[in-house]
């Protein structure tokens, strides 16, 4: 038969009480990453692409619109036999185009990105099965045990204070 050396049945309920407020700590934290995860998630997948996509569109219109410009500008030059430099149109269009590659280089980063993340926050959710496993299963355990621990010492406190009154 196994011997204990407890000096203090309170310090046991203290403990019990502390892993108690550890579970659910610990639960709130779990549930608070999950929740920052899903966010993430959402904003790089669905946030990202429909903005650079947007932008990218609108790059499209900035494109259109510098060639209707340039060619207005050329058309004057025709017409009114004024030889404009169309510097300033030349880049706009220019500005234009760059701003269009940009937008596409985004597009691309994003989705390259979305891979990654996505990865890494599923080996994250793996990782952190293990810490869910502990507190929903194991840890629930460790805490009937104390339970029963603690019901058994009240018992035997009981007798052993009986026996000293007789």
């Amino acid at each position: 038969m196994s011997t204990a050396n407890v000096r203090s049945i309170e310090a046991v309920r203290d403990f019990r009480i502390a892993l108690l407020m550890f579970q659910q700590n610990v639960s709130d934290a779990l549930m608070t990453m999950q929740e920052q995860i899903y966010s993430a998630l959402e904003w790089m997948e669905n946030d990202r692409p429909r903005h650079w996509h947007q932008q990218e569109l609108k790059a499209f219109d900035q494109i259109s619109e510098a060639r209707i410009a340039l060619e207005s500008a050329r058309m004057r030059k025709s017409m009114d036999d004024y030889r404009p430099s169309l510097i300033e149109e030349k880049q706009a269009l220019k500005e234009a185009k760059n701003r269009l590659a940009f937008c596409q280089e985004k597009m691309r980063i994003v989705k390259a990105m979305c891979i990654k993340v996505r990865h890494e926050a599923d080996e994250f959710r793996g990782r952190m099965s293990q810490l869910e496993r502990l507190i929903e299963t194991d840890l629930p355990k460790m805490i009937a045990l104390l339970e029963r621990m603690l019901t058994a010492l009240e018992s035997y406190a009981e007798v052993d204070t009986r026996k000293h009154e007789d």
